[in-house]
């Protein structure tokens, strides 16, 4: 099991509290505060159906509580995350979380492609899709831990077998 970004966890449809993943965040050739993000990932065989699930997920207002933390000697440090808002018509701008880590629900982003297939994430012929419920745009590498604590409709996550995610962003060429 990976312990560093990026990293993919199944969801157990059991598990009520908070979901707590400590992992390092190692200096990318080419970046060394790369950004990473905190969402899901639908897997499938069939892109159509992939797609399907993801907007359904989007369309669910699946809430959670995030909190990334930044792990030192003297303790954790919290550190600032901020989630997509919508301010019109198909646009949306970046807004910083609430203090109380709220992400009111999942947007669509994007893995980076090469990190996710190197470190075996991808499997040949599937499809996937990633939704993110909150990033950061630069994160210095060290060790991490995330909190994170579903909140309203968090069924849907279990109805479209969606996967813990975090990792890298995919960045614009």
């Amino acid at each position: 099991m990976r312990t560093a970004v990026p990293l993919v966890r199944r969801l157990d449809p059991n598990e009520t509290g908070p979901i707590e993943l400590e992992f390092d965040v190692p200096a990318q050739p080419d970046d060394d505060a790369p950004p990473v993000f905190i969402g899901v990932r639908v897997t499938g065989d069939d892109s159509t159906a992939v797609f399907d699930a993801a907007d359904r997920l989007r369309r669910a207002d699946i809430s959670a509580e995030v909190r990334l933390y930044r792990v030192q000697e003297s303790g954790p440090v919290e550190v600032g995350l901020q989630r997509s808002q919508r301010v019109g018509r198909g646009e949306e701008e970046p807004v910083a979380l609430s203090a109380d880590g709220l992400a009111p629900r999942l947007f669509a982003f994007n893995a980076d492609f090469s990190t996710m297939q190197a470190a075996g994430l991808l499997s040949e012929g599937a499809a996937y899709r990633e939704l993110a419920f909150a990033y950061t745009p630069s994160i210095p590498a060290g060790r991490y831990r995330v909190a994170i604590r579903f909140g309203q409709n968090r069924e849907a996550l279990r109805a479209e077998e969606a996967e813990l995610l975090v990792a890298y962003t995919a960045k614009g060429k």
